[in-house]
């Protein structure tokens, strides 16, 4: 169409423009795509050109928001100075629980800069410096960390398990071994590293600095959280190793549990692929296919 005989803006290119071309270019993630896609159907039509539209209304504050009927630019400047200086997510379709969502992660990140920033290097209440007591926390941590699975004893263990080792769930047993030796040996390096550092032994640099700043402060090393799982404090995540050590340690040694932690995988997905493959398995003679495994669920003692 010709833009110099048109009646009225092509909105469908302006709407494109601003979406898919101006910002959409700068998007990676097609949610974040919709969203903006959304935003541009909502505000660019030609219903934004009529005499006191009103965009949006805040129910709480009774702050009306409204495009002004002028073509000076101060009338607009002065639009934009009158706006409210704390807004409700509402205005851009968001859930009022997101404005909680930013404001917290707000103070997580300032009280995170104030720790980083706090002087280390002195002595606190209890007379330790920073690196004693880390020193201390890699000593009780070293306590109670779990030994590696052996290679040798956990492919014997496998084969005596009911069904032998090619098994689809005990190939995910296996899978799952793996992967949390990794994460057992890097957490005892880490910890058995630093405390060598400590002691003058080794240099301490890179890595061994941010994992010492990380213990102080009671947080996870960035480090284990690149191998492993999210957890909200240190405490929390070399709990959740134990606990799957554990786990995975009764199935190797006692046999197939009746219930599982299913959180506690690494591959909860690969878990229950390997479930239906089982269940497929035991129905060859029927000729199932994978897809035609339905899994369900019920609550066998609902709550009263």
């Amino acid at each position: 169409m010709d833009a110099k005989k048109a009646p009225q803006p092509t909105w469908e290119t302006v709407r494109y423009m601003i979406s898919c071309i101006q910002y959409g270019g700068r998007i990676t993630d097609d949610f974040d795509q919709l969203l903006m896609d959304t935003y541009a159907e909502k505000y660019f039509h030609q219903g934004v050109l009529q005499l006191n539209v009103e965009l949006y209304r805040d129910e709480r504050s009774g702050f009306s928001y409204r495009v002004p009927d002028t073509t000076e630019i101060d009338a607009f400047r002065a639009a934009v100075e009158g706006l409210p200086g704390q807004e409700s997510p509402e205005i851009y379709g968001l859930h009022p629980n997101a404005d909680l969502t930013f404001r917290t992660l707000q103070v997580q990140e300032g009280m995170a800069t104030i720790l980083d920033t706090m002087p280390k290097g002195a002595g606190g209440s209890s007379g330790l410096s920073r690196e004693e007591t880390v020193d201390r926390i890699c000593e009780d941590l070293l306590s109670k960390t779990p030994v590696l699975f052996d290679k040798e004893d956990v492919r014997e263990r496998l084969r005596k398990l009911a069904g032998g080792p090619t098994q689809p769930l005990t190939v995910h047993l296996r899978q799952e071994l793996d992967r949390l030796n990794i994460v057992i040996k890097l957490t005892t390096t880490t910890l058995q590293n630093l405390r060598l550092a400590i002691a003058g032994t080794i240099a301490l640099s890179g890595t061994l600095i941010e994992s010492l700043d990380a213990l102080f402060m009671a947080r996870i090393p960035v480090e284990w959280l690149k191998k492993s799982w999210e957890a909200a404090t240190l405490g929390n995540w070399f709990s959740g190793l134990l606990q799957r050590q554990d786990q995975l340690a009764r199935w190797l040694t006692i046999g197939r549990p009746r219930a599982y932690w299913l959180t506690g995988f690494f591959n909860p997905q690969g878990f229950l692929t390997a479930m239906k493959q089982e269940v497929n398995r035991k129905h060859a003679a029927d000729k199932w296919a994978l897809d035609d495994v339905v899994m369900t669920s019920e609550v066998t003692h609902p709550p009263k």
